[in-house]
């Protein structure tokens, strides 16, 4: 996102205030309701709702059917585990995933109601399908990786091979009157996504080598397959992280998203000629970070990109020429668009996500509303949010979200709670973000920066940070913290800094690197690029080639220099380190050594590791207990008022 830079030294502004979440205890944020999946046929409109009563261990999911304005909604099934709704071809059936019997099957429900009909017969585990007449179902039966280990450990007597273990799959059809099914793929290699041709004879689907995590991002590949006959009639692997294959009106073109630039830039919108294998990337020069693709007509698709805070919806024509379909104000995670009219699913700060309808060329400020989900929370909703823009010691433009305490006193200064975001290959919305408010609601100014390495603001933004990971990023955030400290928001004496995943790594560093900060809390973070790289799930030779520019044989300093583990005796800040034991992401070995560190150190320093949680500590109790240690290590440790 490389600007024209402002003669001024730093230019900010703040949005509008606007109303943000507060006042939410962890259950309400825990226990709210969802929604996703909207389809529209006609003059109806479909998708799923869920709702969880977390501390009970229970969640429920239901299919809702409604008139195009909202109304008139119908409740179609209610079950622990119905997702994806989708319509049958000619409109008469509801189809959906269900969870039931211990087994994933598809199930059919008339659109006026009824008793579900299972109709499908997959063996396993149904991950994705698509409709591709009245009367048959193509669909992907997932064997579950434990049972792969399991068969090998009968067989081989004990242990499996790395490089061999993995995830099989396979593609099915299935006749809803007959009964029959068909296998189209033989399972040699994993089908992530999939889409199919309006007439039927065709299947695009996103597939990768079986044995390996990663492979599904940094080596997958698309392809179009007779189902007739299972033969391919086109591939295309020439791109990294391909994602979002969908076929025009037509079944000529075919659509998909790709990395041109590292593996989540997502810049390239790629249309491909299927009888002719011509494949051109149409949005190189326009430089997005896509996220959803619709067609419009045979002409035109519509897709969707981080912006300044929100969501742009952009038309691109097979041409090139991109347009504007909805100016950047809602963050917007699904949309379709039917008869000059947009739905779409998206919240702001102040909004709690729903079901929206705009008329194209209307202001996005006018959409209506057409679901009311969590409309008991409203009411709870208190805080303010803006959005800072600055520019870094190098003279690189930075944006990031700020959120406000209630009855926020302009003549105040306050305690920073600085939040760095995961990833790095990621970014922070102004969209309902549960953290940022949280904390706020207990007194903090809240900084959530998107610095360098952050997606949605191009390429070179992207890859700002790589082989820089706590330096340029570092920069970018320090000086998000300065600018708020000259705008007198922030107290420089009451400095806090705490992190998820890479924002946990961002903790542990910037302690090595200054004394600033009061305290650190660092959660599933890691602190050893040198031995995360032997340990971490998504590990290769192609990733290690792009994030540190060599590999750990070739050049270990690349990894040492941005590890903090051997900069630990350089801190003075206390440190608190929460960590789930079952962590492949960032293994809770990475907490280990950060502690172990700091400790031979004689360091301030605390660790709480949670049993058997994963990378994102989603047990609702101990999640609870994540965020009221993090508050209490901060309150402790300074005074907020």
């Amino acid at each position: 996102m490389y600007k024209n830079i402002f003669n001024l030294l730093i230019s900010f502004f703040l949005s509008i205030p606007i109303l943000g979440f507060a006042q939410l205890s962890v259950e309400e944020h825990l226990g709210m309701e969802n929604l996703d999946n909207p389809k529209i046929f006609e003059s109806s409109i479909l998708f799923a709702k869920k709702t969880k009563d977390v501390w009970n261990g229970k969640s429920f999911s239901s299919i809702i059917i409604s008139d195009l304005n909202g109304e008139n909604q119908i409740k179609l099934t209610e079950n622990e585990y119905d997702y994806d709704p989708k319509w049958s071809k000619d409109g008469k059936w509801i189809s959906f995933i269900s969870y039931r019997n211990n087994l994933q099957q598809i199930y059919t429900i008339p659109k006026l109601g009824g008793e579900p009909k299972l109709v499908s017969d997959a063996q396993n585990y149904i991950s994705n399908y698509r409709w591709l007449n009245e009367k048959t179902i193509a669909y992907v039966d997932d064997e579950p990786r434990d049972s792969t280990l399991v068969a090998t450990e009968a067989i081989n007597g004990g242990g499996y091979q790395v490089g061999t273990e993995f995830y099989t799959n396979a593609l099915w059809t299935y006749n809803i009157d007959s009964g029959t099914k068909k296998k189209i793929t033989d399972g040699s290699f994993r089908i992530i996504d999939l889409d199919v041709s309006e007439d039927g004879k065709n299947l695009a689907v996103l597939a990768a080598k079986n044995y390996d995590t990663y492979e599904s991002i940094t080596n997958n590949w698309v392809e179009v397959i007779k189902i007739q006959s299972g033969n391919p009639i086109y591939k295309f692997n020439d791109a990294n992280s391909l994602s979002n294959p969908k076929f025009s009106p037509s079944g000529k073109l075919l659509a998909f998203v790709g990395s041109t630039e590292g593996f989540a830039s997502n810049d390239g919108l790629f249309i491909a000629n299927i009888e002719s294998g011509e494949t051109e990337n149409k949005t190189y020069e326009f430089d997005p970070t896509i996220e959803k693709i619709q067609w419009i007509d045979d002409k035109n698709i519509s897709f969707s990109t981080p912006k300044n805070g929100y969501t742009g919806l952009y038309n691109l024509s097979i041409k090139g020429k991109i347009s504007t379909i909805i100016n950047p104000y809602w963050v917007i995670y699904d949309f379709q668009i039917i008869n000059k009219q947009i739905y779409f699913i998206a919240s702001r700060s102040s909004k709690i996500k729903q079901l929206y309808k705009l008329n194209l060329g209307d202001k996005p400020e006018s959409a209506f509303r057409l679901t009311n989900l969590n409309s008991e929370l409203h009411s709870k909703i208190k805080t303010t949010s803006s959005i800072i823009n600055y520019v870094s010691n190098d003279g690189i433009e930075v944006q990031g979200i700020v959120t406000y305490p209630i009855a926020y006193d302009k003549s105040k200064t306050y305690a920073l709670m600085v939040i760095p975001h995961g990833g790095p290959d990621s970014v922070v919305m102004d969209d309902f973000n549960w953290m940022g408010q949280f904390f706020a609601d207990n007194g903090y100014v809240v900084f959530q920066p998107n610095f360098r390495g952050s997606i949605g603001y191009g390429r070179d933004f992207y890859a700002g940070n790589r082989n820089a990971f706590g330096h340029t990023d570092f920069e970018d955030i320090m000086a998000g913290i300065d600018e708020l400290i000259e705008l007198k928001i922030a107290d420089k004496n009451r400095l806090v800094i705490g992190g998820w995943s890479y924002g946990g790594y961002m903790a542990n560093w910037a302690i090595t690197q200054t004394d600033r900060f009061k305290v650190s809390i660092s959660v599933a973070g890691v602190s050893n690029l040198v031995s995360l790289y032997g340990q971490h799930e998504f590990s290769n030779r192609k990733v290690g080639l792009w994030e540190y520019k060599a590999l750990p044989i070739d050049n270990v300093e690349n990894y040492r220099k941005a590890s903090p583990i051997f900069l630990v005796k350089n801190v003075k800040t206390p440190l608190l380190i929460l960590h789930g034991a079952n962590d492949t992401r960032s293994p809770s070995l990475q907490a280990w050594e950060m502690y172990r560190a700091m400790k031979d150190a004689n360091k301030d320093v605390e660790m709480i590791i949670y049993p058997r949680a994963g990378h994102n500590i989603s047990n609702p109790i101990q999640f609870k207990s994540v965020l009221n240690k993090w508050l209490n290590w901060a309150d402790n440790h300074i005074e907020k008022k």
